[in-house]
């Protein structure tokens, strides 16, 4: 999936398609019928008065994009609009993930993917004016109230799911649109319309979307107050929900609250790279002794010490800290750990690998002679290091396409580069330049 931040698409199937009005007068007719029906005492008493309300309201809300679909090719769009004008056509539009073409209706704005395949929309005049999911949803609170046999509790129910789904739609759809302060209030929203009398659930990605949109949007206190609902109720988002937690207090400068958050969510994640990174970081802004990651780590190891993850991660702290010699000890350990666990053999070729590269920067700056020709030895020296891990890899990675075609570049740099030091190199890169190249 495209998407690096929010893994959401447009929900279809999930979605209950309400009676759709065909025009604006109707839906403002059956929403002022529907209102007028509810403020009547006799009527008001009747738990079907509501549900009628309810799907005025969400008629109305439908009304503007009635029977379109996403992932519908743009050609095809414009031909169902046809007596629709469009007013405005934005082409390469800078979403938060993505560039769109949008086409500007009168109403809406729709948009569409670099293939020309409609991706989501926004209704900019609704048919009528309000918070018309919001009011659908209370009107639904209200008939469930009402209902107390529970006759229509099922129909109810559905009808509050398919809320969810809009709301979640449409704050998507913000979010890509790169409008973070609606995106994050409209996720709010989606976890309301979750976590009520009807429903009663917790929508636990949404209320970690909303913290993180929220930070986006520069709400901390908002973001803030989302992450620790996340972390309260064990949504850590593989210790992503510590990592952006911490970030937001280190920004704010509470280094304190940052650096207890890392390292708690260290404790349960310790693989995590954000976390991993976030510590590092502040241990060496602040001049502090690693030895308390290390021991947090250990400590992580003697509960699971089965667990290769952990001692790959120790390898990347050293690595971090530019000790290659303990980096590649603990790389090669996790693989001992676990042979099976490709990533320790691949850390190893990656750590010489990154290596030399370093050293290579070193020597394109060094303008003494035999000091540069002992730079490219070192450089020489960590490639060949590299490849007997990176060869142990590929073969490893039999079963994964995407991990077999990036070591394959690896070693086709290298095989290039070592070309004079073994006949049987100039052969090894054509056969990984190849293989470099295949989907």
């Amino acid at each position: 999936m495209k998407r690096t931040l929010i893994a959401l698409s447009l929900i279809l199937s999930a979605t209950m398609m309400s009676a759709q009005p065909k025009s604006v007068a109707d839906a403002q007719k059956l929403v002022s019928k529907a209102e007028a029906a509810s403020q009547d005492a006799k009527k008001a008493a009747k738990f079907a008065t509501w549900i009628s309300l309810a799907d005025a309201y969400l008629g109305a809300y439908d009304q503007p994009t009635r029977n379109l679909i996403p992932n519908t090719p743009q050609m095809e769009v414009k031909l169902f609009l046809k007596d629709q004008k469009i007013l405005e056509t934005k082409e390469n539009f800078k979403g938060a993930e993505g560039v769109y073409t949008v086409d500007v209706y009168a109403d809406k704005e729709l948009y569409y993917n670099n293939n020309g395949i409609l991706e989501m929309w926004i209704v900019t005049k609704p048919a009528v004016e309000g918070d018309l999911l919001g009011k659908a949803q209370a009107a639904l609170e209200k008939a469930f109230e009402l209902d107390v046999k529970k006759s229509k509790s099922q129909d109810i129910i559905e009808k509050m799911e398919s809320i969810h789904n809009k709301f979640s739609n449409e704050a998507l759809s913000y979010y890509l649109a790169g409008d973070f302060d609606k995106a994050c209030e409209l996720f709010k929203a989606t976890c309301k319309s979750y976590d009520n009398p009807v429903l009663g659930k917790i929508d636990s990605l949404n209320l970690y979307y909303t913290a993180m949109v929220s930070g986006m949007a520069g709400k901390k206190d908002q973001a803030i107050d989302y992450y620790n609902k996340c972390i309260d109720l064990g949504f850590y988002q593989e210790g992503s929900t510590f990592s952006n937690l911490a970030a937001i207090h280190l920004q704010a400068g509470d280094t304190l609250a940052g650096k207890a958050t890392l390292e708690k969510g260290f404790q349960s994640y310790p693989q995590s790279q954000g976390i991993l990174v976030g510590l590092i970081n502040l241990y060496r802004e602040n001049n502090e002794d690693p030895a308390k990651l290390f021991d947090l780590l250990h400590q992580a190891q003697a509960n699971e010490p089965n667990n290769a993850s952990l001692y790959y991660c120790e390898g990347d702290i050293y690595k971090q800290f530019g000790d290659v010699e303990n980096a590649a000890k603990m790389f090669k350990k996790s693989s001992e750990v676990n042979p099976d666990y490709i990533f320790g053999t691949l850390g190893v070729g990656m750590l010489y690998y990154d290596n030399a590269v370093a050293i290579q920067e070193k020597a394109a700056e060094e303008v003494d002679d035999a000091k540069y020709m002992a730079l490219v030895e070192e450089i020489e020296d960590n490639l060949q290091k590299a490849l007997e891990p990176f060869e142990t890899a590929y073969s490893k990675a039999s079963n994964e396409p995407e991990i077999q075609k990036a070591v394959a570049q690896y070693l086709k740099n290298i095989y290039f580069r070592l070309r004079d030091k073994n006949e049987a190199y100039p052969a090894l890169y054509e056969k990984y330049n190849e293989l470099a190249k295949e989907e």
